[in-house]
C-alpha cells in the first residue's frame, strides 16, 4: 500500500486517511449563554475510508475501513471510535484541514480519466 499526499484533491472511489483532533464534551449552558471554557483536545482520530459521494453542497460522505483512536496522556476515559463500515460525513475542506492522503490506485490513468470529467468530483 502507497499513500501520497493529496491534500483535499480527492474524488469519489478514493480511499483517504486523515487526522481529525476530538474535543471534550462540554456542558450545556444555561439558555442564553455561552460557555466561558475553551476546548480541550482529549486526543485524536486516524480515519482511514472510502469516499463514496461529494455531494454539490460540498460534503464528502465516508465510508469508515479503520479507525484508530490516540487519547492524549491527561485523558482517562475511553473515546470512541467509528466501526468498520460505518458512514460518516464530513465538510471537504475540513477533512485534515487538508492534509490528507489517498492510497495510489493500480492504473492511475484511469484515476486522471475520471478526473477530468468534472461531474465526478464534488464542488
Amino acid at each position: 500500500m502507497e499513500w501520497t499526499a493529496c491534500g483535499r484533491d480527492f474524488i469519489e472511489a478514493d480511499v483517504i486517511r486523515w487526522q481529525e483532533p476530538v474535543w471534550k464534551p462540554q456542558r450545556r449552558a444555561a439558555a442564553g449563554r455561552k460557555s466561558r471554557k475553551p476546548p480541550v483536545r482529549i486526543g485524536q482520530r486516524i480515519i482511514i475510508g472510502q469516499v463514496v459521494k461529494i455531494d454539490k453542497a460540498g460534503w464528502a460522505h465516508v465510508e469508515v475501513a479503520d479507525c484508530q483512536v490516540a487519547p492524549s496522556s491527561d485523558w482517562w476515559k475511553p473515546i470512541t471510535g467509528y466501526g468498520k463500515g460505518e458512514l460518516i460525513r464530513r465538510q471537504c475542506a475540513k477533512i485534515g484541514q487538508g492534509r490528507v492522503d489517498r492510497l495510489l490506485w493500480s492504473d492511475e490513468g484511469a484515476r486522471a480519466a475520471i478526473v477530468s470529467r468534472s461531474r465526478f468530483i464534488g464542488a
